[in-house]
């Protein structure tokens, strides 16, 4: 009996010395990997590579990094891409401030909120952009979900090294990233700041000339109106000028010119609106003005380099998703009388999207029922989320309508645009308040860096990118 006993007791004691030693163990890898540098730490995560760069914006350090990731998140086993981040550091306690880019992000791309904290910020480029374009590029995934998946895996890393307060936000198609990251892994974050976020049904969406008519005072979109008109009625002239910015600018251009010319001519008004915060008094007036003066105005507004090769192959992925998933705006064709030769009003479609979507697909299948499922669940269902957008903005012909039953924010500024900051609010403080309710943290301005989002640089004019 003595004997069993003691056997016993020498059974539990080195079950305890097992116990004692792998918690041990443990506790020293744990402690091991919280006394790692930043740049060690990243890579220990798996799929990770990662560069240290050249910080940028202000703050003490930066990566860049590439991520593997599936091409289908339904079949994880199957053909890999790597997505490319950058990540500006500050301290792996602070907030992250989480910005899945809606384009292709790069060392100097920033969020307004990283600023206002001096916190970290992540900047993912979307798949299919070209840092983050699987080889061969199958488009068929493309697509709002599989982006988010991107975004969920990504999150999930990181969480591993930074344990604080996540907050997403982007601009733009930027914002519909962040927003459709959140509809999906809604606890992936604790908070979205979605800016100029546009919601837009179908590949006509006529919202949006309606909207745009009504910017800016009654006669402002009739003067647009006349600039259009007289460069298309001085065609001749304005293909002799196109020729010669095409000779002078270094980059190549296959798309047609009369096509080139037409459709600058017809993002002009959206465009005037969008970027800009001219007066109405700046639109020239074609009575006074040569065909060289226009040309130029049309230009410095709608960039005629828009349409070389290299800034066509860069939006490809925007244009394919606005043909099949995301929409596009329509176009106020009534008063064009005859005079687009290349352009084809008419067509079912959006030919102006499909002239420089991806070649050697056909369009023919609009989903609608994704965008419809995500603007109905963000409207009732989703908390801490603040929407900001500039009235003169046409892209807010697409803004959310919120019902009320959402623990959200909702900011419409007068006067301003497509790059409304939440510093150039009539009342800042809304924002903040909301922020340090949600998060629990105290936001500090006074302290606050020049760090912003730049929504003009994810793109610049209607048919290519928002």
């Amino acid at each position: 009996m003595k004997k069993n006993t003691l056997k016993n007791l020498l059974k539990i004691l080195t079950i305890s010395v097992l116990i004692l030693f792998l918690t041990t163990c443990k506790n020293d890898k744990s402690d091991d990997f919280e006394n790692l540098d930043i740049l060690s730490k990243i890579k220990t995560l798996e799929g990770v590579t990662v560069t240290e760069i050249p910080p940028q914006n202000g703050y003490p350090r930066e990566f860049q990094i590439d991520i593997t990731q599936p091409v289908d998140h339904n079949n994880p086993s199957g053909t890999k891409f790597t997505q490319r981040a950058y990540l500006s550091h500050v301290d792996e306690t602070m907030p992250m401030v989480f910005a899945p880019n809606g384009y292709q992000s790069g060392p100097k791309s920033s969020q307004e909120i990283a600023g206002v904290l001096q916190t970290n910020c992540l900047h993912v480029s979307h798949r299919y952009f070209l840092d983050s374009r699987p080889s061969p590029a199958d488009w068929q995934y493309l697509n709002i979900k599989q982006a988010a998946d991107d975004h969920h895996n990504i999150v999930t890393l990181f969480k591993k090294i930074y344990k604080g307060k996540w907050i997403s936000s982007g601009g733009s198609k930027s914002g519909l990233a962040a927003l459709f990251h959140k509809r999906y892994y809604p606890d992936d974050v604790d908070a979205t700041i979605a800016y100029v976020a546009p919601f837009t049904f179908g590949v006509k969406d006529e919202r949006y000339p309606t909207y745009l008519r009504n910017i800016g005072g009654s006669d402002c979109f009739d003067k647009l109106k006349k600039v259009q008109l007289y460069a298309l009625k001085h065609r001749a002239e304005f293909l002799t000028l196109l020729d010669s910015y095409i000779l002078s600018n270094g980059s190549s251009y296959t798309m047609n010119r009369e096509q080139i010319l037409e459709l600058d001519i017809m993002d002009y008004p959206f465009a005037f609106w969008q970027y800009y915060k001219y007066s109405c008094s700046s639109i020239p007036d074609t009575t006074t003005s040569t065909p060289t003066q226009i040309f130029n105005h049309i230009n410095s507004i709608v960039s005629f380099n828009s349409f070389s090769d290299s800034k066509i192959t860069y939006y490809e992925p925007y244009c394919y998703q606005a043909i099949t998933e995301l929409g596009a705006p329509a176009y106020q064709t009534d008063y064009y009388n005859g005079l687009l030769k290349k352009v084809d009003i008419n067509a079912a479609g959006n030919l102006n999207y499909e002239l420089v979507a991806p070649k050697g697909i056909v369009y023919n299948n609009f989903n609608e029922n994704t965008l419809l499922d995500i603007y109905t669940w963000l409207q009732s269902h989703s908390d801490r989320i603040i929407y900001i957008y500039g009235k003169n903005d046409p892209w807010s012909a697409g803004a959310i309508e919120l019902t009320g039953s959402a623990d959200a924010l909702f900011i419409m500024k007068d006067g301003a645009n497509h790059t409304v900051k939440i510093t150039e609010l009539d009342n800042p403080n809304l924002v903040y308040d909301k922020l340090e309710s949600w998060l629990g943290i105290e936001i500090n301005q006074s302290k606050s860096s020049n760090i912003f989002i730049n929504n003009k640089d994810e793109a610049t004019f209607r048919l290519n990118g928002n």
